[in-house]
């Protein structure tokens, strides 16, 4: 996450903290948890919290609108919302769970848990998130995915290689479905997982810089964004070694235009 780097085992021992904090606010299985965060060292612990301690995230993304936050809140039940202080003005008014501050008033509460691995009875069959679609049709609907779907996404599949070697960027935000690849695909196959802030993204040259200087090996992408840095920076993805991309109908020119520029 720029200059900041977590070890397995530091992010291991935060996560526990977190966890245990949140089991002793009555986080129970099955419980919804929200996370309004910015892609951060902070969102990867908060993730790996909420399912050790047996509960099941609702990433609100900063950017919607706030009548969709307090949609999704109140549709999930969530009785606990993790937050950066520069996002407290997101939280809706009328939200009556309780608010922790990961960086602010609570960050010393919550380093004062043990590092204990939570004992919890998880199945794989339970909640580990509660994704959104768009509602472009009517009301966004919430989808229930399941442990054991993440693991079937990202272990020992049919159409990725994924080892310690490799260096998965995480460009996607975490409401979005891709993040699931980018960060269980990482940490759950013990692969190194690079954030790429938004600022980079919006630069095709600084962002095919941060691909060489980081050594990323696999890469999602919303194809509407791989047409453009293909346009902007011919052979953007040469270093890489894994480039998938979907969420939209190909453009066969600028995939003839990738392959023909020292493809990844």
């Amino acid at each position: 996450d720029g200059e900041k780097t977590l070890t397995y085992k530091a992010l291991n021992q935060q996560a526990n903290r977190l966890a245990n904090f949140l089991i002793q606010k009555d986080i129970t299985p099955g419980t919804s948890v929200g996370l309004c965060l910015e892609r951060s060292t902070e969102l990867i612990v908060a993730l790996l919290a909420i399912l050790k301690a047996g509960g099941n995230y609702v990433p609100l993304d900063p950017a919607y609108p706030p009548a969709r936050l307090a949609f999704m809140l109140e549709d999930t039940d969530a009785p606990i919302l993790l937050v950066q202080q520069s996002l407290q003005a997101m939280i809706p008014d009328d939200y009556n769970g309780h608010v922790f501050t990961l960086d602010g008033k609570d960050a010393a509460s919550i380093a004062q848990e043990n590092n204990d691995t939570p004992v919890t009875d998880i199945h794989p069959e339970q909640p580990a998130y509660i994704i959104y679609t768009s509602g472009s049709t009517g009301t966004p609907k919430g989808v229930v995915v399941p442990h054991r779907a993440i693991n079937k996404l990202v272990r020992n599949t049919d159409y990725i290689e994924i080892t310690p070697a490799d260096r998965i960027a995480q460009v996607s935000n975490a409401s979005f479905d891709a993040a699931t690849f980018e960060i269980w695909g990482a940490l759950l196959n013990g692969a190194r997982l690079v954030l790429i802030s938004k600022e980079l993204l919006l630069s095709a040259p600084d962002f095919s810089q941060a691909l060489t200087s980081q050594k990323i090996t696999t890469l999602f992408m919303t194809t509407a964004l791989l047409n453009q840095m293909v346009e902007t920076v011919p052979g953007i993805f040469s270093s890489l070694k894994h480039l998938l991309f979907g969420g939209e109908a190909v453009d066969t020119y600028r995939i003839r235009q990738l392959i023909s520029q020292h493809p990844p």
